[in-house]
């Protein structure tokens, strides 16, 4: 099963061609960096019901002269809309999808879910009367759903009111009044217009900010919720979203990530971990070495040079920003895979916090400690020995050791220009045996096979 949409020259993409194939699920999840064309597309496909989108909803003229958005759509014959200059706009003459087969949200403030508050208002007359005489039916599927996204039983006397073409919800209370769904929280409002949308037997649907209002622990239940519903209406359904806790849960194949390359626009299937590499700064990393700050991080990576370790494993080192930092960080990832499973994570900090690095830690996180207490430190209290011809900085030290080496290493390494591969060279050169014992560690955890 698949659905191809083709778009030429309209706002900031001169082609995009895209063949959407959808996993077991029926789902798929479109992701980008902002301004690349995620909403673009998404009005591409509400233009089947709105041709006129595109000249509505901005001030810049967004098409013209070779506009041109093409559909094949399973279940539909091939159809396609273009630009008439005596219009101004594009048009079709082709055969469409019946009305309510496809149907496009676009995002704050145009979409229809957020626009339905009004329609919500408008009847309350109908519905506090339908209360007031307890024609209602109970909302078994909704109540369903939402107890899948947010457990607990705060639904469980959800109501329906069926009014002209809607379907309208609210909590019944014992003092004859009742909550409307409009009342409820943005999270759960929210909600319910999604199931609308995918019960409202359409056989596409394509939703721009889908996580928009839901809090992180909804946002991971979501796609296990919509699943079923999905399968029982028939409907396909397209969603755009920026959350790594959302699109860590969609199946394999069913990430879609749109990218800029050069001006050349192109959206296909990409792994979790190269979209949150590119999205969040990672490059689909294999190995992450964490370490307690940015001179250890330096210091793990002349580790690597210095010993000719050959990683088997596309590695990243990353300097945290203190001890407290990396263990929280550890946990994180221990809980959220913020990196990847546990295994793939070694956490390394100097001597002096090694221990608090360790404490009470029952994860399956590497742990390891530098060859030294402290980097910096070592530098400054053997400086005689290992820098003699350096003369002493012209400012006053401070008396607190610690904070006197750092900036004794910035002395260095800014003030004298002095490389800090030089300074972590005398570290392993003094500390032989301890930075070997650390380079066989880092060497076990970038291979293949245990060294």
């Amino acid at each position: 099963m698949a659905d191809v949409v083709v778009i030429r020259k309209i706002k900031g993409v001169s082609e995009l061609r895209v063949v959407f194939e959808f996993p077991d699920s029926n789902m798929i999840v479109v992701t980008g960096k902002n301004g690349v064309g995620k909403t673009t597309l998404v009005k591409a496909f509400h233009a089947i019901v709105n041709p006129k989108v595109f000249e509505s909803s901005t001030v810049h003229k967004t098409v013209g002269e070779g506009s041109e958005i093409y559909f094949e759509l399973d279940g539909f014959s091939p159809f396609s809309y273009t630009y008439h200059s005596r219009l101004g706009a594009i048009d079709t003459k082709d055969e469409l999808p019946g009305e309510g087969a496809v149907l496009a949200e676009l995002p704050i403030p145009s979409g229809q879910r957020f626009q339905h508050f009004s329609d919500i208002a408008a009847q309350n007359s109908e519905i506090s009367a339908r209360n007031a005489a307890q024609d209602y039916e109970r909302a078994d599927e909704l109540i369903a759903f939402l107890h899948e996204v947010y457990g607990g039983n705060k639904f469980d006397d959800l109501k329906m009111v069926h009014i002209g073409k809607e379907n309208y919800y609210f909590i019944p209370k014992s003092d004859a009044t009742y909550i409307r769904e409009d009342h409820l929280s943005s999270g759960e409002y929210f909600l319910i217009q999604i199931f609308r949308l995918v019960t409202s037997k359409a056989k596409l649907i394509i939703v721009d900010e889908l996580d928009v209002a839901l809090d992180a622990a909804a946002q991971v239940k979501l796609f296990n919720a919509l699943k079923p519903l999905l399968r029982q209406y028939g409907s396909r359904l397209i969603v755009v979203s920026h959350s790594l806790a959302f699109m860590n849960t969609v199946d394999d194949g069913g990430l879609y990530y749109l990218e800029d390359h050069h001006d050349q626009v192109s959206l296909e299937q990409r792994s979790f971990g190269y979209v949150k590499a590119d999205l969040y700064g990672f490059k689909g990393f294999e190995r992450y070495i964490l370490t307690e700050d940015p001179v250890l991080e330096g210091f793990i990576e002349f580790v690597i040079r210095h010993f000719s370790i050959m990683p088997y494993y596309q590695h990243k080192t990353i300097g945290v920003g203190g001890i407290n930092q990396l263990r929280m960080i550890v946990d994180k990832n221990d809980l959220d895979q913020l990196f990847s499973d546990p295994g793939g994570v070694m956490a390394i900090a100097d001597g002096d916090t090694y221990s608090d690095l360790c404490r009470g830690y029952e994860g399956q996180t590497g742990m390891f400690c530098s060859p030294v207490q402290d980097l910096e430190l070592y530098i400054f209290q053997n400086r005689e020995v290992l820098l003699p011809d350096v003369e002493r900085p012209s400012y006053r030290e401070s008396d607190q050791a610690k904070k006197a080496s750092k900036s004794y290493w910035k002395y260095l390494t800014v003030d004298k220009g002095m490389n800090a591969n030089k300074l972590y060279g005398l570290i392993v050169e003094h500390n032989e045996r301890e930075a070997r014992q650390l380079a066989d560690e880092i060497k076990r955890f970038l291979s293949l096979e245990d060294v």
